[in-house]
C-alpha cells in the first residue's frame, strides 16, 4: 500500500539535487506530487485505487501511465528504453559473439539441466512469489567457469528484446578487483560505464518495482577477511530494500556462496517466502568442447592426437571456458600435436609468447634476437601484472603500459626501436580493451594471476615483499593459479621453489602484522605444501591466514600456532601434516579430501554438495571417515582395509592428485619419484586393465620417452560406493598386495 512516506522515499532520489523533497497532497483517493526534475517542474497524480498515474513535465503535454512502475520506466524518470538501447550497443561490442560462445553446462537446485541462455533466463520469475518478496538467482562455480559471460549474455538478451517485449533490464555490477568494495560505489561505476543518467541511489527503487535486476558479479570479493560479514550485511540491506518485485542475481565461487549458506547467513532472506534459485555451472562436457572447437578449425583427427586427447576429456581443467577459448582462438592444433607439456596454462602462454615475439616487425627483429624478444614479452607481462596488483585494479592506461614497456626492454636501444616496441606492446594479444577508453586489461584473470604468481615466487624468494602482498587480500582464485605455477616451477626450476620456501617460512619471524604481508605469505606457504623438501624437518609456525587453498598430496610438515579462517582442501591429502596449538574456522572439503589424526576440529565444514555443518559431532564424524580416525575411515569404504594400509594406496592417491597431465621417468622431480616407487610396477597393470591409463612413446629431448596419463582421477579419488567397476578395481589392487 503506497503512502505519503513511501512516495517521498521513492521519488526523492529522482528529484534535482539542491531542491526540496517532493511535496505531496492527498484528495479524493489521489496523491498529487510536485517536484523538480532536470531543471523543470514535474507534477505526478497517482490514483491509489487503480494505481494509474499522470505526469506533467514542464510545458510538455500530460502523459498517462498504466502504473507507478510504468511511470518510473518512462522517459520522464529512468527512461529504460534509452538504457536498453545503450546497453545493447555497448554489449554488442564487448561481449563474445554468439558463434564464439562457449557451451553452457549448468544445473539448477531443482536438478534441471541448463544448457542455453534462454533456459538460464527462464529461471528468473519461474517460481511464483508472494507480494513483497525478493527473488535471488545464485550463479556459482569455480573461477573461469563463465559466470561473468553468462551475466553479460543475459543482459544483452534482455536489452535486445526490450523494444518489442519490455522486461527488466540488468545492471551488471562487477567487483573489478577492488578490496572491501561498497555495492553503491560499484553500481555507480557500472552506470557510468553505460553513460546512464540514472544514479546509484535510484537503482534500488527501480529494482523494487521489477524494472531493473541488480546482478552482483564476484559477490564473494566484497567480503572482509574475517568471515565476509560486510558482504552479508550489504546484501541483507539490499534484499530488504528491493522487497516487492525485486530480483537480485549473485555470482561467486562455489567455495563461498551456496544456496543453503545464503539462506542461513543472510538474515534478511525469509526462507519459504523469498525465492532463492541456485544455478551451478560446470565445465562443458568433452563432446560440447569438441563441437565448439570444430568451429575453430579443429577436426576429429585432431582430437585423437595424444597431446590433445588428454586435454579434451571429461572433467579436464582445459575444458574451462577461459582455456577452451585460448585453445580455439590463439592456439593452432599443429603447434601442440607433438608436445608433451605437463601444465596447461604454461603451455598456452609459451605458445602465445612465441607468436607475439614474431610480430614486432623486421626493424625490431634486426636489433633483437628471438630469445631477447621472447624474454621482453615475458618481462613486460610480468611487470604489467605486478603494476595492476599493486594498484588494486584490473586495467592500466596506455601511458602506464608504455612506461612498463620501456622498463621491461631496458636501455641501449635506438629511439625508433623503442617506439616500435612500445606501440606493439599496447596491442599484444594477452591484453584487450577495458570498459574505460584508453585502458587495457588481461584477457582473463587466470592469465594475470599466472604472471603474478611467477612475480610473487621470484620476489619473495629474494627477500622482496611486493606492495600487493602487503596490501591486497590474496584469495582462492589467485591461490589456485599459484599452486599450478609452483608445480610447474618445481619441474623446471626446483631451486627457485626451494628459495621461495626458505624465505617464506621465515617470514612470520621477521615481520609484524602492521600490514597483510604475514597473512598472505602464510596462504602462499600452505598452497606449496606438496613441494616442501621430503628429506628434512619442515615447520610452519606463527601464521594467521585468511584463506588457504590446498591441493595435491602434502609432505610431512609440522604446523604450529597457526590460525586459518577458511581452508579449501577439496581433493587434497593432508594425512602427513602434524598440527599443534592451531585453529581452523571453516573447512571446505569433499569425498576425496583426506585428513591427519591431528587435524584441528573446525567450527564449520562445507562439504562437496555445498551443505554446511556446524554441529561438533557431525563435524568430527565427517573428518573421521576421511582419514582422521583410521577405524572410521575403513568402515563402509569400497577400498579394502588391507589396501588402505598398504603404501600402494598412498601412491595411487598421489598420482591422482598430481596437477600435470603427463608423467615420464625423465621428470627429475615428480615422474622419477613415481616411476622408481617399488609399488608402481604393481599399480601400473591394474590401472591399464581397468582403462585408467593412457600410455604413449614420443620424442622428448631428442630421444623416445615413455609418457603415462592417469584418466578419470576424480572418479578414482571419490571412491563412490555406487561405482561397481571402481570397487572391482580396488578389490583387484588389494589382491595384488
Amino acid at each position: 500500500m503506497i503512502n505519503r512516506e513511501t512516495l517521498i522515499e521513492e521519488l526523492s532520489p529522482f528529484s534535482d539535487i539542491g531542491e526540496t523533497t517532493p511535496k505531496i497532497t492527498e484528495k479524493d483517493g489521489k496523491f498529487t506530487i510536485r517536484m523538480a526534475r532536470d531543471g523543470r517542474p514535474l507534477k505526478v497524480i497517482l490514483d491509489t485505487a487503480t494505481g494509474k498515474t499522470q505526469t506533467t513535465f514542464g510545458a510538455t503535454p500530460t502523459r498517462n501511465h498504466a502504473s507507478f512502475a510504468a511511470m518510473l520506466a518512462s522517459e520522464v524518470f529512468a527512461n529504460l528504453k534509452r538504457w536498453a538501447d545503450i546497453q545493447r550497443e555497448f554489449l554488442k561490442q564487448s561481449v563474445v559473439a554468439p558463434k564464439k560462445l562457449i557451451p553452457i553446462n549448468g544445473k539448477c537446485d531443482q536438478g534441471k539441466k541448463i544448457l542455453e541462455i534462454d533456459q538460464a533466463d527462464a529461471l528468473i520469475g519461474q517460481t511464483e512469489r508472494p507480494p513483497n518478496a525478493t527473488e535471488i538467482l545464485l550463479i556459482d562455480g569455480p573461477a573461469g567457469i563463465g559466470k561473468t559471460n553468462l551475466i553479460e549474455q543475459l543482459a544483452l538478451m534482455r536489452a535486445e528484446r526490450y523494444k518489442t517485449s519490455p522486461c527488466a533490464v540488468i545492471l551488471h555490477v562487477k567487483s573489478r578487483g577492488r578490496v572491501l568494495s561498497n555495492i553503491q560505489d560499484l553500481m555507480a561505476f557500472s552506470l557510468q560505464t553505460l553513460r546512464s543518467n540514472i544514479t546509484y541511489d535510484q537503482i534500488p527503487i527501480l529494482a523494487r518495482y521489477g524494472l531493473v535486476i541488480i546482478a552482483i558479479d564476484g559477490f564473494d570479493e566484497l567480503g572482509d577477511p574475517n568471515g565476509y560479514e560486510l558482504a552479508w550485511a550489504q546484501l541483507g540491506e539490499l534484499v530488504s530494500y528491493v522487497r516487492g518485485a525485486g530480483t537480485i542475481i549473485l555470482s561467486g565461487r562455489d567455495t563461498f556462496v551456496g544456496r543453503a549458506r545464503l539462506i542461513k547467513d543472510v538474515h534478511a532472506i525469509r526462507d519459504q517466502i523469498d525465492v532463492v534459485t541456485a544455478l551451478t555451472l560446470d565445465v562443458p562436457t568433452a563432446n560440447q568442447a569438441k563441437e565448439w572447437l570444430k568451429g575453430h578449425q579443429w577436426t576429429d583427427a585432431t582430437f585423437k592426437l595424444p597431446a590433445i586427447s588428454v586435454l579434451i576429456e571429461d572433467d579436464s581443467f582445459a575444458l574451462r571456458p577461459v582455456f577452451l577459448r585460448l585453445l580455439g582462438e590463439n592456439i593452432k592444433p599443429k603447434l601442440i600435436r607433438d608436445k608433451n607439456e605437463n601444465y596447461l596454462t604454461a603451455m598456452l602462454v609459451t605458445h602465445m609468447i612465441e607468436r607475439e615475439a614474431k610480430l614486432f616487425g623486421k626493424a625490431v627483429d634486426s636489433k633483437l634476437s628471438p630469445e631477447q624478444l621472447h624474454s621482453y614479452v615475458l618481462n613486460f607481462l610480468y611487470e604489467a601484472a605486478r603494476d595492476m596488483a599493486d594498484s588494486q585494479t584490473e586495467s592500466l592506461d596506455e601511458n602506464t603500459l608504455s612506461w612498463i614497456a620501456e622498463t621491461a626492454l631496458g636501455d641501449g636501444y635506438p629511439d625508433e626501436i623503442v617506439g616500435l616496441i612500445k606501440n606493439r606492446s599496447n596491442v599484444i594479444a594477452f591484453l584487450v580493451p577495458d570498459e574505460r577508453p584508453g585502458y587495457r586489461k588481461f584477457i582473463n584473470s587466470q592469465l594475470m594471476n599466472f604472471f603474478l604468481a611467477h612475480v610473487t615466487i621470484d620476489a619473495i624468494g629474494r627477500g622482496d615483499v611486493p606492495k600487493f602482498v602487503r596490501r591486497n587480500l590474496i584469495g582462492s582464485e589467485f591461490l589456485s593459479v599459484f599452486i599450478d605455477v609452483v608445480a610447474e616451477e618445481m619441474t623446471t626450476s626446483p631451486s627457485k621453489i626451494t628459495q621461495f620456501l626458505l624465505s617464506a617460512t621465515r617470514f612470520a619471524q621477521l615481520h609484524t602484522y602492521v600490514d597483510r604481508g604475514i597473512r598472505n605469505v602464510g596462504a602462499l606457504l600452505f598452497s606449496a605444501l606438496p613441494y616442501f623438501p621430503s628429506d628434512q624437518s619442515n615447520l610452519i609456525s606463527g601464521y594467521q591466514v585468511d584463506e588457504a587453498v590446498l591441493r595435491g598430496t602434502s609432505v610431512a610438515v609440522q604446523i604450529n600456532e597457526v590460525m586459518i579462517n577458511q581452508v579449501d582442501c577439496r581433493g587434497a591429502d593432508l594425512t602427513a601434516l602434524s598440527f599443534s596449538e592451531s585453529n581452523i574456522i571453516n573447512v571446505i572439503g569433499d569425498d576425496s579430501s583426506r585428513f591427519s589424526s591431528s587435524f584441528p576440529l573446525p567450527k564449520f565444514i562445507t562439504d562437496g554438495s555445498g551443505r554446511q555443518l556446524s554441529d561438533p559431532v557431525e563435524i568430527m564424524k565427517w573428518l573421521d571417515v576421511r582419514g582422521r580416525n583410521a577405524e572410521e575411515t575403513s568402515a563402509g569404504s569400497i577400498v579394502p582395509h588391507v589396501l588402505q594400509k598398504h603404501p600402494i594406496y598412498k601412491l595411487l592417491g598421489r598420482v591422482c592428485r598430481l596437477r600435470q597431465y603427463w608423467l615420464r621417468a625423465e621428470d627429475d622431480v615428480v615422474g622419477m619419484k613415481i616411476f622408481q616407487d617399488e609399488n608402481w610396477a604393481i599399480l601400473l597393470p591394474v590401472l591399464r586393465k581397468y582403462g585408467f591409463l593412457r600410455e604413449e612413446s614420443r620424442q622428448a629431448s631428442g630421444r623416445p620417452s615413455a609418457f603415462v596419463h592417469v584418466k578419470q582421477r576424480e572418479r578414482i579419488l571419490s571412491e563412490s560406493k555406487n561405482d561397481a567397476d571402481l570397487a572391482s578395481f580396488f578389490k583387484e589392487l588389494a589382491a595384488q598386495v
